[in-house]
């Protein structure tokens, strides 16, 4: 192991570095400076420099080797070069889209471009981190700033029990986090995902013995309690109960940030942990089965609780759960096979969830600017109020809902007819349980992607058919118009031209497997 910082160490973690120091440029000119517009500006035009060096080290690094720095903490691979970028571009969308409305109703707005700017730096660490220290600190550095972008809501009790339940669930599914990782390091020695895998694909040498780990209880144990505590930060059931109060209780904005952000980064690093860490590959049948009971709970509670709310935001907050359970679908059966198939699939699924959830949120936040309401009856009629704005948004919720030919149609797609084939394939090879459980899986998955569209074309009803409330023209801010904007086309895009998404996906999944697979 090199001990030895380099300037390559430096220039594998300029984007995290970047936008960090963006964070506190942002802090320091609203400190200063006092004006919104000028804050956002300074927000939104210091993003170019991380994706640049983010896009930079995609074009320019040979990954057919694998990059580390940091005694090896660090891991530059086309797997975190591509969530870095997405999560650049929810915070692109979240500046834009949260412009009014955080001057209408948070009572700290430069704090709030700041919380928002450490938060992601966060979440690209929990990508790019290879031990699990540094994944545990990156999860902190991603969750505290959300604690209390929670609360800003001025003079709103339900913000302010809002943040304190997150701050309290939030410190639980930490500790539970924590245990797992020390059952994992008591067991092999080590809080190196490569080396935790190698262990457990070897064994640990005793003098002249050779322990094997395969089977082994404890890893269970550590593999159970892990999920457990990032089944928080994704919000899949039995550890979903913070998200509809806190979604309902936080500034829109925030809420949406929560729903994309928070989520993707706890995939990012519950997968990291599984496949780089080598837990996949032993004890399959209870982890399997262990998976798919989370996500075949998660998928249900999450679509039948949405299909009865009258709070948009508690709806999309079920709506959010529900769409763990379908990426969980896509985990289980990369944990099952090691195939790559299963992982891309997840990051296809991944990035077209956060265009059309930013998306669907855009609308929503509009809204609320607009009527100060978000009870699904405050949407009657809003499509001869707000043409524009209301195409944009039932375009997002029908990709949501899987409505062929939308972009989520195409990722749920994908996701399915890659668990069933690896399902198909684990029977024919003997391992007739696990093959089951994914194809089970996968139906139960299709029977509540039918169930969601209640919900999703409830809106798009209301929206659309129902009697407006008044028969004035809704105003939309250009920041607003401009992320709804933007998402829709990028949707529209992906849904014509998902082989090049696919084109990415493929090779960043690939990179996850290369060390199990010798590559």
């Amino acid at each position: 192991m090199n001990h030895a910082l380099s300037a390559n160490d430096l220039y594998l973690l300029a984007p995290e570095l970047s936008i960090t120091l963006l964070a506190l440029a942002v802090m320091m000119v609203d400190l200063f400076v006092k004006r919104r517009a000028v804050t956002v500006m300074v927000a939104l035009l210091g993003l170019i420099v991380p994706a640049a060096f983010a896009i930079t080290q995609a074009l320019t690094l040979d990954f057919s080797v694998a990059h580390h720095a940091f005694f090896n903490m660090l891991v530059v691979d086309q797997y975190a070069i591509f969530l870095q970028i997405l999560f650049l571009i929810i915070a692109a969308v979240m500046i834009l889209a949260s412009y009014d409305y955080v001057g209408k109703y948070v009572k700290a707005d430069g704090e709030f471009y700041t919380l928002l700017l450490f938060s992601v730096t966060g979440m690209m660490l929990m990508a790019s981190t290879g031990e699990l220290i540094s994944i545990y600190i990156s999860l902190e550095l991603t969750s505290i700033p959300l604690y209390v972008m929670a609360g800003l809501i001025r003079a709103n009790e339900r913000s302010a029990e809002a943040a304190v339940k997150y701050v309290l669930l939030g410190a639980m599914s930490s500790a539970i986090l924590l245990y797992g990782f020390a059952l994992l390091y008591g067991l092999t020695g080590t809080t190196d995902l490569m080396g935790i895998a190698m262990l457990i694909k070897n064994g640990i040498h005793t003098g002249n013995v050779i322990v094997p780990l395969q089977n082994n209880i404890m890893e269970l144990v550590a593999g159970i309690l892990i999920l457990a505590g990032f089944g928080f930060k994704i919000s899949a059931v039995p550890f979903h109960m913070w998200a509809p109060d806190i979604y309902e209780g936080a500034p829109t904005p925030a809420t949406a940030f929560f729903s994309v952000g928070s989520k993707a980064a706890g995939f990012a690093a519950l997968i990291r942990v599984f496949i780089d860490g080598g837990l996949g590959q032993v004890n399959l049948l209870p982890l399997v089965i262990g998976f798919s009971i989370v996500a075949i709970l998660t998928m249900t509670l999450g679509n039948f609780v949405a299909a009865v709310q009258a709070n948009v935001k508690r709806m999309m907050a079920y709506s959010s759960i529900a769409q763990a359970g379908y990426i969980l679908v896509g985990v289980t059966a990369s944990l099952a096979s090691h195939e790559s198939a299963g992982n891309s699939a997840v990051l296809f699924f991944i990035f077209v969830y956060v265009l059309t959830n930013l998306g669907a949120f855009s609308g929503i936040i509009a809204l609320a600017n607009a009527t100060g309401g978000e009870r699904i009856e405050d949407f009657r009629g809003l499509a001869k109020r707000a043409p524009l704005l209301s195409l944009g948004t039932a375009l997002c919720l029908l990709s949501l809902g899987g409505i062929p030919p939308m972009a989520g149609f195409i990722s749920k797609i994908l996701i399915f007819t890659a668990a069933w084939g690896q399902g198909q394939a684990l029977i024919s090879s003997g391992q007739v349980v696990v093959g089951q459980s994914l194809n089970v899986l996968v139906v139960v998955a299709l029977i509540n992607s039918i169930i969601s569209l209640v919900y999703y074309g409830r809106l798009v009803k209301v929206m659309y058919f129902d009697a407006p409330l008044k028969d004035d023209h809704l105003s939309t801010s250009i920041g607003l118009s401009s992320s709804i904007a933007l998402m829709t086309a990028a949707l529209i895009v992906i849904t014509f031209a998902a082989q090049l998404v696919l084109a990415v996906t493929s090779p960043a999944a690939n990179s996850l497997l290369a060390f199990l697979l010798g590559r």
